[in-house]
This record gives C-alpha cells, structure tokens and sequence, in this order.
C-alpha cells in the first residue's frame, strides 16, 4: 500500500510536466527560433528559475547530500559559496555579452557564438565536441541519481534499470514536443517543486528526529569532526572547487542556451542579484539532511552514500511524503536532464548537419533535432545503467573538463588582439588532460596538493595568451561585426557619451 501511493504522487508529477509540455506545444510556432530558443522571449521569472532549476541536477538533492554525509557543514562554504558568487558574476560578464550578440545576430549555441568570432570552422566544431565529451556524462550523473532514489525510497519495488528509462521516457516526451518552451515552463514548476521539497523534508525529518537542536546536539556529541571545516577541507582543496563547479556552469551548453533565450537585459541583471540568495538559502536544508544521516544511519561509502536524502525519506517519513520528496528529487534532475537533451540537439542540428550538410536539414530544422534527441537519449541510458562511478566523482568529472572552457569564453568576448589558435589550444590540450588526471597517477605531481583544475586551469590561460599572441592577428571581417554589438554597450567611447548623456544599456 505504501508503495502504491509513492507511484501515486510521482505519477501525478509525472502527469503535471506532460501537461506543461503539450500546452507549450500548443504555445508554439513550427520554427527553428521558436523551438530551439523559445523565439528569445523568456521573461525575468522564468528565467531565474528555469536557470537554477537547470543548473541544479541531482548535485542538489542526491550529490551535495551525499558528500555532506562524509565531509560536514563545511559543505555549505566549500560548494555553495562559489556557486553563489562566482556563478552569477559569469553570467553578467560572459552571458550578458552573449545575450547582446545573439539577440543582434541570432546566435544560439557556443560552437556558432565562438566559431563566428573567427569565422572558424575548426572551433565550432571543436567547441561542440568538447561539449558533448563532457555534457552527456553529466547528463548521466542525474539519470544515475533518480534511478538511485526511485529504487531506494521504494524499497527496491521499481529496480534501477525501470527507474532510468521511466524518467528519460517521460522527459524525451515532454522536450520533443514542447522545446526550449516547454523546457522552461515545465523547470520553472519543477524548481518551485525541489525547492519546497528540500526545505519540506528539511523541517520534518528534524522533528522525526527530536527537533533540529536535538538531532544536531547528537551529531556534535557523536561525530564532531562534521561540524567543522578542520580536518575535511583543506584551504587547497577549497581553492580548487571554488574554481570548479563555480567556474562550470557559465560553460553548461544547457544554461547558456536559458540566457540567450531571455527577452531583456534587465532580466539577466535581476538573475545575477537572486541567484545568490536562492543558493544560499535552498542548500543548507539538504546539507543538514546529509550530516544527521552520517550520525542515524552510519557506514555508507562510495556511491552508496549517494541515497542517504532517499533513504532518510524512506524510513522516517509517511508513504505521502515519501512519494512528495521522490517527486521533488525527480524535479530537480529532470530540470537538467531535459535542457542538456536540448541544447546537444540543437548543436547537432545547426552547428554541425546545419552548416555542413545544409540540404539534409535545410526546412526539417525541428524534425532533425527531435530525431538526434531521442539518439542522445538512447546514449544517455546506456550509460547510466553502468552506473560508472559515485555521482560526485562523475560530476567532478565533467566539472574539471567544463572549466578550461572559461578563459577562453571570457577572453574571446574581451580581448580582440585573440587568434583562433589561441582559442583552439586553450581548449583542446586542456580537455585532452582532463581524462589522464582523472584516471591515472601520471601527473598528480603537478597538482602540488590542488585538484587538478588548478593546473589545467592556469595552462588554458597561459595557452590562450600566449598562443594568441605567437600567431598572427587575423584580417578578419568578422571580428569587426562582432565586436561592433559589444562596444556599442562596452566600449569607451561609447560609455562615455552614455555617462553624459545618463543613458543606460539596452534593455
């Protein structure tokens, strides 16, 4: 019986996103523009939400709980301090010039944004396989952690293998039909919905507990070493994530589409001033939850620490809120799953078959996308029924390989005097590190007890100038036209005539 009304409220959740995603079918136009970028019309709300729910993945609810159970409250400072500075800094300094040149010259994806800089189709094409190597296993780490909580909290009613292709098949249906719009409309429930579950879960574990002041009381008693940083970060080690999942998300093709697809610069400015106080307020809850199941149910190492929010749920709460918090966690990985489904397609379409086969796309730009959709999502399954690893150490993965992306991204929208060369060799030798770091002991003496994102960070920066600077600087007509968007905003002359004038960017 317990069982049946878990399946209950997740399938009525289920129900609600496939809702949302017809009516935003029914919302939309049969174009390219529409379907891929919602016709650029997300408003300021829907944006800040989509946006976080986007980023969040199963990181939030399943990943950040999962290593607070192992490292404590320092958590909160190590993981969400960047994300709540860093982050939103991005998406003003790189976004925002983003969101001026794609709503000027139409621009959706990083491959077209970047390879038009140059007019160069070796990096478009290498931005986009970039991208793919380290977008599809994220986009695992949160199928993994949905089949983890769906068999955990229904006592292994559902197996892991049902779970995963229950969630992706409800998923693929809703973007398929409804696009960016529908991507948005259904993460901006399903971010209200996580968020609320988090904090719900948060206050009624607690009390099943003995009231938040008891149960933490007994956490500091019995495993102290969890309420203090000493001893489960170093300064190093808080350095390097500072400069990891931080640094990532302006490079996530999925959060990069949501803020081109704003409809206002005044939109974007509202996501940068919230975005922090909705980190900083969501996070702790499931950092609590993290640390009281380290002290009630010890023991758990690896990935099996991954189910200790589900499993938590499972054992303290009733059977209808049991059902609540799964459909929470569901949310929140299926806000990301959706979007990264979407913006892979969307650069398979029209950065690779759009521009060099054209003829085979040229009119079925929505049909071609819908198709590589559903392959990606058969690649994505596959993946995550090996479970290859912890959904931390899969993340951290796909983080420290996003990351070299940065200085690039930063510096082609800042420094004109950069060559295409430059760009190439800050991305790909980099990325080409990321997998010999990971997996092996060959280079761990260049680390000097940072992660290995230091390194590789500090070398795509060095790369970047340095490389830009050896080769020589293009004539090229194109970097007239895209810069000419930004300096009409950035640039100094015109800044000054603004000041003088007490005009203000465009909104």
């Amino acid at each position: 019986m317990d069982n049946l009304l878990v399946f209950a409220i997740v399938a009525a959740h289920f129900a609600v996103v496939l809702v949302i995603g017809w009516y935003s079918y029914r919302a939309s136009l049969s174009t390219p523009e529409d379907y891929f970028m919602s016709s650029r019309t997300l408003g300021t709300v829907v944006l800040i939400i989509s946006v976080y729910a986007t980023n969040m993945t199963a990181f939030y609810m399943i990943g950040i709980p999962g290593i607070a159970y192992h490292k404590g409250i320092g958590v909160y400072g190590f993981v969400a301090f960047g994300t709540a500075i860093i982050t939103p800094a991005l998406y003003y300094l790189v976004g925002y010039r983003a969101w001026l040149l794609g709503k000027s010259r139409g621009y959706m994806t990083q491959p077209e944004l970047y390879g038009k800089r140059w007019g160069s189709d070796a990096v478009s094409i290498t931005f986009f396989l970039f991208l793919l190597v380290f977008t599809v296993p994220y986009c695992c780490v949160s199928l993994i952690g949905g089949g983890v909580a769906v068999t955990m909290m229904t006592k292994g009613a559902i197996p892991y293998g049902m779970a995963v292709v229950c969630i992706l098949s409800v998923v693929v249906i809703y973007v398929l039909i409804g696009g960016m719009r529908g991507t948005a409309w259904v993460n901006v429930y399903q971010g209200l919905f996580f968020m609320i579950a988090g904090v719900l879960v948060f206050f009624l574990l607690g009390a099943k507990l003995g009231g938040f002041s008891e149960i933490t009381g007994k956490v500091l008693a019995e495993k102290p070493s969890l309420m203090v940083r000493e001893g489960n970060f170093t300064p190093r080690q808080w350095l390097s994530y500072l400069f990891i999942s931080p640094l990532s998300v302006i490079v996530f093709p999925q959060v990069f589409m949501k803020l081109l697809a704003g409809r206002t610069a005044g939109g974007l400015k509202r996501l940068v001033v919230s975005y922090p106080l909705i980190v900083l307020v969501t996070w702790p809850p499931v950092i609590f939850i993290g640390i009281w199941g380290a002290y009630v149910h010890p023991g758990l190492a690896g990935k099996a620490s991954d189910a200790v929010l589900p499993w938590m749920a499972g054992n303290y709460l009733p059977a209808y809120l049991c059902g609540a918090v799964l459909a929470g966690i569901l949310a929140a990985l299926m806000s990301s799953i959706d979007a990264m489904l979407l913006s892979l397609s969307t650069m398979l379409t029209r950065d690779i078959l759009g521009r060099y086969v054209p003829g085979v796309v040229r009119g079925r730009e929505v049909a071609v996308g819908r198709i590589f959709m559903l392959l990606l999502s058969l690649l994505v399954a596959s993946i995550a029924l090996v479970r290859p690893g912890s959904i931390f150490s899969v993340a951290t993965f796909a983080f420290n390989g996003y990351s070299v992306a940065v200085p690039m991204m930063i510096g082609t929208l800042i420094w004109k005097r950069a060559t295409k060369y430059g760009a190439l060799a800050s991305l790909v030798i980099p990325a080409l590190l990321v997998p010999v770091y990971q997996f092996t002991d060959m280079l761990s003496w260049s680390t000097f007890g940072f992660s290995y994102n230091i390194p590789l960070l500090l070398l795509s920066v060095f790369l970047f100038v340095t490389v830009s600077l050896l080769t020589a600087k293009e004539d090229d007509p194109h970097r007239e036209g895209f810069f000419e968007v930004l300096d009409n905003v950035f640039g100094k002359k015109d800044r000054s005539a603004r000041v003088g004038s007490n005009a203000g960017p465009p909104q």
